[in-house]
């Protein structure tokens, strides 16, 4: 699976920037997202400022920003 954060303007709801996950950290985020089933590769969620900040770690780097809007995508 993919996993991509995906930054978009507030006020545009256009994309911004997105950045791709490391591979194999399905179980980090299943922690951190609260799934109870394995992902089908279709889904969007919108993400918290909780688990975006766990997701940056896991990045290794910061990409918050109150302009914009962030969710994250799985893509298999």
């Amino acid at each position: 699976m993919i996993y991509l954060v995906e930054a978009f303007d507030k006020v545009t709801e256009l994309l911004v920037f997105e950045e791709e996950l490391p591979k194999g950290c399905d179980e980090q985020l299943r922690a951190i997202m609260g799934w109870t089933t394995d992902q089908q590769g279709w889904e969007g969620y919108d993400l918290s400022k909780s688990q975006l900040s766990a997701i940056e770690e896991m990045l290794g780097k910061q990409i918050y920003d109150s302009a914009y809007l962030y969710q994250l995508s799985c893509n298999a």
